[in-house]
């Protein structure tokens, strides 16, 4: 057994992982989350991680948020016992409250941990993907566990035969359903704002650092569908995945003008890692 759960100090294998109805997540979502992927115990940009999570639960209001060391605490007994050299932690913190009612009662906030295989990206991909009306309520910026838009959107991509849907309100593109999304134009590398449409990415500001090592100019601001099209690269950063590179948007087969800047770009995202987890070493 490689996979396992941790809840509130109970440690268990994760397919016999058990909540009660008294965490706020099950009826209504009051919940937020992180995800980490790390390589022999080493869990990467932890630090980063953990403060997204921590200004996310104050965000909501979950009061006795758990401290930093609490929560590595926690991490390091669930490494222990698993056996997945790559692994992938996800980290909940939740409200608690005796019986479902729409007001919250003060109490302790629930820490959900799971940890399971993963394999890390050691090459640059190309993904398909699809545009899908972003239908999402206006705290996107916050990493909540209510993500039935982005589930419907990713099965809709799916049944179309793609890899992932591009969120965009009015034609304005905002993120994709589990990612953030940028376009390269010439030396120019442009990302959505940071406001209430769009999760800061942690992998999207680590692209931002790479590309200005590179030399490139970073600029924030929004844009539109026909400049996805037209973009000499379109760039997809996440945790799991680091940098991938569309293809395809809408069935339309896009050109990819800089591909070497985006191996020279996920060449440093990956070395970035190796050097903090020592993965590929």
């Amino acid at each position: 057994m490689k996979d396992y759960a941790y809840y509130n100090g109970t440690l268990t294998p994760y397919d016999s992982a058990c909540i009660p109805l008294s965490d706020r997540s099950v009826f209504f979502a009051d919940a937020v989350y992180d995800v980490m992927i790390g390589y022999q115990k080493n869990v990467y940009q932890f630090d980063k991680h953990f403060e997204r999570l921590q200004r996310n639960a104050e965000r909501i209001g979950l009061h006795d948020i758990p401290s930093s060391d609490e929560i590595e605490r926690s991490i390091d007994a669930i490494l222990k016992v698993s056996e997945s050299e790559s692994f992938l932690l996800y980290i909940q913190l939740s409200a608690n409250n005796s019986r479902r009612n729409h007001s919250r009662e003060k109490g302790q906030t629930n820490i959900l941990l799971t940890v399971t295989e993963y394999t890390p990206p050691n090459m640059l991909k190309c993904v398909k993907a699809i545009t899908y009306p972003d239908i999402r309520y206006s705290m996107c910026d916050i990493k909540t566990t209510n993500l039935l838009p982005n589930v419907l959107s990713i099965e809709y991509a799916e049944s179309e035969g793609v890899d992932m849907a591009i969120f965009h309100k009015n034609g304005t593109v905002t993120e994709c359903a589990n990612s953030n999304i940028s376009i390269l134009n010439g030396n120019t590398l442009t990302m959505h704002p940071h406001d209430f449409s769009v999760l800061p990415g942690i992998s999207e500001a680590n692209l931002t650092y790479a590309a200005a090592n590179f030399g490139l100019k970073c600029e924030r601001r929004n844009f539109s569908i026909s400049e996805l099209y037209s973009a000499d690269t379109v760039f997809i950063t996440s945790t799991t995945k680091l940098l991938r590179v569309c293809s395809h948007i809408d069935k339309e087969t896009l050109r990819i003008k800089n591909l070497h800047i985006a191996e020279t770009l996920f060449d440093a995202l990956k070395a970035d890692f190796t050097a903090k987890t020592g993965a590929f070493s």
